[in-house]
């Protein structure tokens, strides 16, 4: 079933550079769940792309 509306977006916050309090692996941690964010994004803007050309076509 299609879905409706659009989907809650997740927030990307793009480090500009490591803190001084903060480790290398925190930094990557933080960097990795941004890129997963982000890849989330984009998946809920293809998806709702495919709904409205799939309700275009039964146009």
């Amino acid at each position: 079933m299609a879905q409706t509306g659009l989907q809650a977006m997740f927030p990307i916050y793009l480090a500009r550079e490591q803190n001084a309090h903060e480790s290398k692996d925190a930094y990557n941690s933080a960097i990795a769940q941004n890129e997963n964010n982000l890849n989330q994004n984009l998946e809920s803007l293809y998806n709702k792309l495919i709904e409205l050309e799939e309700r275009i076509d039964q146009l």
